[in-house]
């Protein structure tokens, strides 16, 4: 007989994990607490799956912070190109659509989710769904598999806290801790925030292609969020802030606001927008100043701008230098004052999780109890926007279903 190999949790991480595991001679089930199987892998990246982007394995574990070494055996095994490599062999083409991240060429968040089951079945791998465990089975400190299902290796593979209609239950951690290992407390990461002030509230619906956002407190100088961001109801959201948000969550357990200054136009600095002021003063002198920053924003935000900084009505030609200063001020350091971020309801990954110090990296397996292994966002780690926390989903459980001591 094979010997038998369990993986809790059936999204990018377990599926994965599956297949490597019935490829090194394991019989594999696969025990899923929702009804269907990758159902937060259906939902990225708005449906379309930012599977990977073009970095090399380094430069990207890179990105995940300071534990980064950890990553690596794991992403060298199965680096962005491979992993390319590993669903284009099963049918499944990709793209990069903006020379950094990857997508599948149809753009279907399915497609990858197909192909990882399509493999499961060929390799005989079973997936049972609405199944909730609830603790490992251990006899006299030997993994016995969990109640009701025996094996002698286990992945655990349970995603984190984010979004927990799609199945993110925090049950791994539970596990986890049963087997002796430390739990860093898990915080909302890639997540929206909420602001104190009224502005963005009024900008809902509008969005700026590339903004900058920073934690306006002396530890987090020189860190910036990149990227769109967007206007919401009750703040802002987009790959400006989201790759923040973590950091912003783990303040707020400290402090009621967290400061933070916002660039609309991340290429353009307080001088660039004093010349062109300087600009509309020489040759546009009768257009107001409203219709002219209307040209760089949309007309009804111009408006709550020039306002904000009483140059509602303003022409060009009476721009005074107080105007001009608040106004370069608000467009390159709109000061905003979070006291929340949308919780665990919006967040796509988990800060936190399984603590490193006792996985081994080069397996992945529990240096606490044999056959344990864990793989994905369980552990204490978590990327920004952009392909890294799928990659390393994937790599990770290609690692961990090796099965290997």
């Amino acid at each position: 007989m094979k010997p038998r190999a369990l993986v809790i949790g059936a999204g990018p991480a377990g599926l994965m994990s599956a297949v490597a595991a019935a490829e090194s001679g394991y019989d594999v089930t696969v025990l899923e607490y929702l009804p269907k199987p990758g159902a937060k892998l259906l939902s990225s990246g708005g449906g379309r799956c930012n599977l990977t982007n073009v970095l090399d394995a380094e430069s990207l574990a890179r990105r995940f912070g300071r534990q980064w070494r950890f990553m690596l055996p794991a992403l060298n095994a199965l680096p962005p190109e491979a992993l390319r490599e590993w669903f284009e062999l099963r049918g499944v083409a990709t793209e990069v659509t903006d020379g950094f991240h990857v997508f599948p060429s149809g753009g279907r968040a399915g497609d990858i989710l197909k192909a990882l089951l399509y493999d499961c079945e060929r390799l005989s791998v079973r997936v049972v769904t609405g199944v909730k465990i609830e603790a490992l089975w251990t006899e006299n400190g030997v993994l016995k598999g969990v109640p009701g299902y025996p094996a002698e290796k286990v992945v655990v593979a349970t995603g984190g806290k984010g979004y927990p209609e799609l199945g993110s239950l925090g049950i791994g951690y539970r596990l986890a801790a049963q087997a002796g290992h430390d739990i860093v407390p898990p915080l909302p990461g890639l997540v929206g925030v909420r602001t104190v002030e009224e502005l963005p509230h009024l900008c809902t619906g509008h969005s700026m292609k590339d903004a900058s956002v920073c934690i306006d407190l002396p530890k987090f100088r020189g860190e910036m969020g990149r990227g769109e961001l967007l206007f919401t109801h009750r703040g802002i959201s987009g790959p400006a802030v989201l790759d923040l948000s973590a950091d912003i969550a783990g303040l707020l357990e400290k402090m009621q606001e967290v400061p933070l200054k916002v660039n609309l136009f991340a290429s353009r600095s307080r001088n660039d927008w004093l010349e062109e002021f300087a600009r509309w003063q020489r040759n546009e002198g009768r257009k107001s100043v409203k219709n002219l920053l209307a040209a760089h924003l949309t007309q009804s935000m111009a408006e709550l701008i020039c306002r904000e900084t009483r140059n509602d009505g303003v022409p060009a030609a009476e721009f005074t230098a107080a105007g001009r200063d608040a106004l370069a001020a608000l467009l390159t350091a709109m000061p905003l004052r979070v006291n929340a971020t949308e919780g665990w309801r919006k967040a796509m990954v988990t800060r936190g999780g399984v603590a490193l110090k006792k996985v081994d990296p080069g397996t992945l397996q529990s240096r606490l109890l044999t056959g344990l292994y864990f793989a994905g966002e369980v552990l204490d780690l978590d990327g920004p926007c952009g392909g890294y926390n799928l990659q390393w989903a994937f790599s990770s459980g290609q690692l961990a279903g090796r099965l290997t001591s």
